[in-house]
């Protein structure tokens, strides 16, 4: 929406592109809608998943990528308030326009960061809404790729093997958090092969490859 100011400085600037004496000039606002909503087609909300031991990749590239505009950046540090829940912060990867995962040894043996990959996956096309960041190059190996497979039985037997000496009144919870483990071993293998197939930026300068990428759709 336009408004029309008389413009009666000589050589002043308005709007940092006009120049000149009396005229008239339209100075465009970009108002927000009635509601409060915002209004923003360029805005894109990014999941980043991380182990905390890989914390200083996750503060770069998140320091990086928070500097530009229309760009929220959801981190655990920052998004899960005092006594909120861990795993509804977790399930919200979906609902973000792109997740960026930084996979490494740990990362790969954690319950809750595999948990969010596990959510990703659930998403159609989510081959496309990923941004790896790969700190352990052996999963371009098949052979390590089939470790961490076998890593998530082992973890699903132990965990089965440790229920079985419970009354099962008392297993609810525990059987719940197997059937987690056990997609976790299922679903991994997927995962690797997929994440191996990509042509991932070097750790070191993944930050401006994933901006460029973002930046460009």
């Amino acid at each position: 929406m336009g408004q029309e100011i008389e413009n009666k400085l000589e050589k002043v600037k308005i709007g940092g592109s006009y120049t000149g004496g009396n005229s008239t000039v339209n100075i465009y606002y970009n108002q927000q809608p009635e509601d409060g909503s915002k209004r923003n087609n360029d805005s894109r909300t990014i999941f980043l998943s991380y182990n905390w031991h890989d914390k200083e990749h996750a503060d770069r590239i998140d320091k990086h990528l928070s500097g530009f505009p229309g760009i929220t950046v959801k981190r655990d540090i920052r998004d899960i308030g005092p006594w909120k829940s861990i795993r509804k912060f977790m399930e919200s990867i979906r609902q973000q326009d792109y997740a960026v995962l930084i996979v490494s040894d740990l990362y790969l043996k954690s319950k809750n960061c595999m948990f969010e990959v596990m959510e990703i996956m659930k998403e159609q096309q989510y081959r496309d809404r990923i941004f790896p960041a790969i700190v352990e190059h052996g999963i371009y190996d098949p052979l390590v790729r089939a470790e961490y497979i076998k890593y998530w039985q082992q973890e699903c037997d132990k965990l089965e093997a440790s229920i079985r000496e419970l009354e099962p009144e008392y297993t609810s919870e525990l059987v719940a958090e197997l059937k987690k483990y056990k997609s976790i071993a299922f679903s991994i293998g997927e995962f690797l092969n997929i994440v191996a197939d990509m042509n991932n930026p070097d750790i070191q300068k993944v930050e401006v490859q994933i901006e460029k990428a973002i930046l460009k759709n």
